[in-house]
């Protein structure tokens, strides 16, 4: 028998629903898809950092992307 999973995207995308259609839980409008390969070391510092920190690895990297964007501007 197929061992069961909780799907923790679901639950985030059904806390937002909105009217009964589901809404995206991010508040600004996403592009595409971009893959990324990271080198091993640094991909163990983006588990453990996201766990400590309690989001996923995504939200972690936009963070870091959007930190990395506004220090250039400045």
């Amino acid at each position: 028998m197929a061992k069961k999973t909780k799907n923790i995207g679901y639950e985030t995308v059904a806390k937002t629903r909105n009217n009964g259609k589901f809404a995206s839980p991010n508040h600004k409008p996403l592009a595409g898809t971009l893959g990324v390969r990271l080198p091993v070391d640094l991909n163990e510092w983006v588990v453990v950092e996201a766990k400590r920190r309690g989001c996923t690895k995504n939200e972690l990297i936009r963070e870091a992307v959007r930190l990395m964007s506004q220090q250039q501007v400045s």
